[in-house]
């Protein structure tokens, strides 16, 4: 199994000039709690860091500003984990766990940011596949 297949496509993404407060909304209005931060040139943005709701509470008790003063930039995790769409389930289970994030941006093998994978999305993924082997495991015993 891999990442392309489990991931959610079409993350939600901002500019490091965002201000917090349009972050905050968007998330809020899209029902996420993260986006990603990109940067141009605009036929192939690079993903520059991510922002979670977390971020942005924490980014504002430090800078002690209104959201409405402060950017996406200000409060987004640089250099962020970036999965590949090909890699696997196992791999990505690693590398997330490796740098203690959640979440990571998933790009295609053209490096084009095509999505974001969760914690969740992988624990339901091997959830199912550890449910397909108890019922395999089942249906042996009882036979």
């Amino acid at each position: 199994m891999h990442v392309g297949q489990v991931f959610t496509r079409g993350a939600v993404t901002v500019s490091p000039k965002t201000p917090l407060d349009e972050v905050a909304r968007l998330m809020m209005e899209r029902d996420v709690g993260s986006v990603v931060v990109t940067q141009s040139p605009l036929d192939s943005p690079v993903v520059v860091g991510i922002v979670t709701d977390r971020d942005i509470v924490r980014t504002q008790f430090r800078r002690a500003a209104p959201l409405s003063r402060l950017q996406a930039g200000d409060a987004m995790t640089r250099d962020p984990l970036v999965l590949s769409e090909e890699q696997s389930v196992a791999s990505a289970i690693a590398r997330l766990q490796a740098r203690r994030v959640r979440r990571a941006p998933v790009i295609d093998a053209s490096g084009m940011l095509c999505g974001l994978v969760s914690s969740d999305d992988l624990l339901g993924q091997v959830s199912d596949e550890l449910t397909g082997l108890a019922r395999l495991v089942s249906s042996q015993t009882a036979e």
